[in-house]
């Protein structure tokens, strides 16, 4: 079965106008993605700092592992989807004692996908609490809490 010319020509840009295209937002996607820098425990760089470097100690611990999932999931839950709930971050971290307790939480949060406070699987980026909070809060609620980071020598 032959073609003819006029056919091969009406493929071939029926393809490249599809084609081209769907590659151009592939490139473009992909592009996005890589653009955000990381930290090695996955958060990005701009936003929040690097945690690898703190060690939980085991015996400064005044919470349970269940406490620190309560806690994680209470914190996720006050700046999930739009509006942050700016009370109960704070009366959350209040009840948190100390460095190893806040480490705890921090590791029970884990990394979430953010993308303006909503799940977002496709565009979205992995950040773990200390991105979530700083996202989420602006500077002058961040001033509120970042003084029992200071003493706990996490950077917020």
């Amino acid at each position: 079965m032959d073609l003819s010319t006029a056919n091969k020509a009406a493929l071939i840009s029926s393809g490249i106008r599809i084609g081209v295209p769907v590659l151009a937002i592939g490139v473009g996607v992909y592009a996005i993605r890589k653009m955000f820098k990381r930290n090695p425990d996955g958060t990005s760089s701009t936003v929040a700092p690097s945690l690898k470097d703190m060690v939980l100690q085991k015996e400064n611990l005044t919470i349970t592992p269940s406490d620190a999932a309560l806690f994680a999931n209470t914190l996720y839950s006050a700046m999930l989807d739009f509006g942050t709930d700016e009370k109960t971050i704070y009366s959350t971290i209040d009840k948190i004692q100390t460095k190893d307790d806040m480490l705890l939480v921090i590791k029970a949060f884990g990394m979430k996908m953010y993308l303006w406070g909503t799940r977002a699987a496709f565009l979205g980026q992995n950040y773990n609490l200390i991105g979530w909070l700083r996202f989420e809060l602006d500077d002058k609620e961040i001033a509120k809490i970042k003084p029992k980071f200071d003493s706990w020598g996490i950077p917020l």
